[in-house]
């Protein structure tokens, strides 16, 4: 569309445009886009005139454009023209940019490359060395095998962690990429606008645009950093930090930001409630999912000061960064301080022995904020050091939060099978039975006690043929635990270089031709 008329009087003018290109001074963020505000300063003359203003982003949306006239009493808007201007100067500067960073980043990405190969060159002369050893002795050969295996070990260790490291530089280059095919491909053209307007005087007037563009967004990311030694269980500090990005095609320079947490992307209305039909021999499918207890462990530019809560509701948030903020124009994101919030919390090891006999560190509180935040992605540090990362859901003050900060070695845990019994039984009526009993040792090899939280579960049968009962069970023990059912859990405090240990047994009975679950 090259021409987007917002006011209904049209007229014709022979005053010269005067050229301005309009620099954005603030800028609403939302997760899904932006609200922009471009100002420029302008001397207007008498009568008609035409202001144009060159260079706005390609994305702005023109049904949501606003035109105001300042500085000049009696002004007024008589047209506002949106035309689309090709723009094969910035395309060619864009390309140079994402170029020169793909070549930077395929350097490094060759140079780790490059480091395993003399790694793995390194294991293979070792084992060349191995294989022909010449004459010696037994002593000295013990001696060359544990050399063998303390440096292959060291290099695959090494290899793996070059690995690690390259992760971040191959997603970037993957972005950039795709950040240079979108440049050539979509970014040949800006926006201009022509702001048509009638003066009784002459004056210095500012005309702003105020428009919305989909090129720009923000979204939360967390530090959760949990300090163990600190009171007398924990203390959690929750670092809320405001990931911008910006790709308008113009560096935003002193720009004023504003962070709003209303996401268009979940629309504007509930869906529809439709009448629900079903007929016999078609039961509805539940899809469930097995989550464990032990949360799972997946492996810019700060400010100094937070961010001020603007304004607050039942709904939505809005913060203002507090100084105005450089942000340029690529994918990118800047980040920002939003808030600290720091609670105590209480520090617990977790285990499923039968599942997973590994201890993972937990921390429980309340959340203390004076305002909900959203769900953003974690990185978890324990004691100062990086553990992995987790998606934090949205919080409201009040809301329970629960982090888990990876294994704690000093804490194993042992399963012992102490009965395990399949066979039938009865002299009347012939039953199947399986019976199982486990012994759980949990062992603490700190120099404090540690809290612990152990889980198990047992078999729940749904059926009247199948008959589940339990055995030895240690008290005190929650049953059904968070309403799951079977699920037991036992909470206990293990002293310093001691073991404490539970039981948890069953038995399963089914009658006589039916086949025992697989358990």
């Amino acid at each position: 569309m090259n021409k987007l008329s917002l006011l209904p009087l049209v007229i014709s003018l022979s005053a010269t445009p005067m050229a301005a290109f309009a620099k954005i001074t603030s800028a609403t963020l939302y997760p899904s886009h932006a609200e922009l505000t471009w100002k420029e300063s302008k001397q207007l003359g008498a009568g008609t005139g035409v202001i144009e203003l060159t260079g706005l982003p390609l994305s702005l949306q023109d049904q949501s454009l606003q035109v105001m006239l300042e500085g000049v009493p009696g002004a007024t808007l008589q047209q506002i023209q949106v035309s689309r201007a090709e723009r094969e100067e910035f395309v060619a500067e864009e390309t140079r940019r994402i170029r020169k960073a793909l070549s930077e980043v395929n350097l490094r990405i060759q140079e780790q490359e490059d480091l395993i190969s003399a790694w793995k060159q390194q294991v293979t002369l070792m084992n060349h060395a191995a294989e022909s050893p010449n004459e010696v002795t037994a002593s000295q050969l013990g001696e060359l095998a544990a050399a063998l295996k303390e440096t292959t070990q060291s290099a695959l260790a090494e290899i793996r962690q070059i690995r690690e490291s390259m992760k971040e530089d191959l997603a970037l280059k993957d972005r950039l990429t795709r950040e240079l095919s979108q440049t050539t491909q979509n970014a040949k053209a800006t926006k201009n606008v022509k702001v048509y307007y009638r003066a009784p005087n002459s004056g210095s007037g500012q005309i702003k645009l105020r428009f919305q563009t989909s090129e720009a967004r923000w979204r939360s990311e967390y530090n959760a950093r949990l300090d163990t030694e600190a009171g007398s269980g924990g203390e959690l500090t929750l670092e809320h930090m405001a990931v911008v990005q910006q790709t308008t095609g113009t560096d935003w320079d002193d720009v004023q930001v504003q962070l709003a947490t209303a996401n268009a992307r979940k629309g504007t209305s509930m869906p529809p409630v439709n009448p629900w039909v079903v007929t016999p021999g078609q039961p509805e499918r539940f899809q469930s999912k097995a989550h464990a207890p032990m949360a799972e462990m997946r492996s810019g530019s700060l400010m100094a000061d937070s961010a001020v809560v603007e304004r607050a509701s039942t709904f939505t948030q809005s913060y203002r960064l507090p100084e105005p903020v450089q942000i340029p124009s690529d994918a990118s994101g800047q980040r920002f301080r939003v808030a600290d919030h720091i609670l105590p919390v209480e520090v617990a090891v977790w285990s499923a022995p039968v599942m997973d006999p590994t201890g993972y560190i937990h921390a429980k509180g309340v959340f203390n904020g004076d305002v909900p935040i959203p769900a953003g992605q974690t990185t978890l540090y324990r004691d100062g050091q990086s553990v992995g990362q987790w998606h934090l859901g949205e919080l409201s003050p009040g809301e329970d939060i629960a982090l888990g900060f990876g294994a704690d070695q000093a804490v194993s845990v042992k399963v012992v099978n102490e009965l395990e019994k399949t066979g039938e039984e009865g002299i009347w009526r012939s039953e199947n039975v399986q019976r199982r009993q486990n012994r759980f040792d949990i062992t603490n090899h700190h120099d404090k006690p540690v809290k612990i939280k152990l889980f198990d579960r047992v078999p729940v049968s749904e059926q009247d043929v199948l008959t589940v009962k339990p055995l030895e069970v240690s008290e005190p023990v929650q049953r059904n635990y968070e309403d799951k059912k079977g699920v037991l859990v036992w909470d206990r405090e293990v002293a310093a270089g001691q073991t404490t240990s539970v039981k948890s047994g069953f038995e399963v009975r089914v009658p006589e031709g039916t086949t025992l679950p697989r358990l």
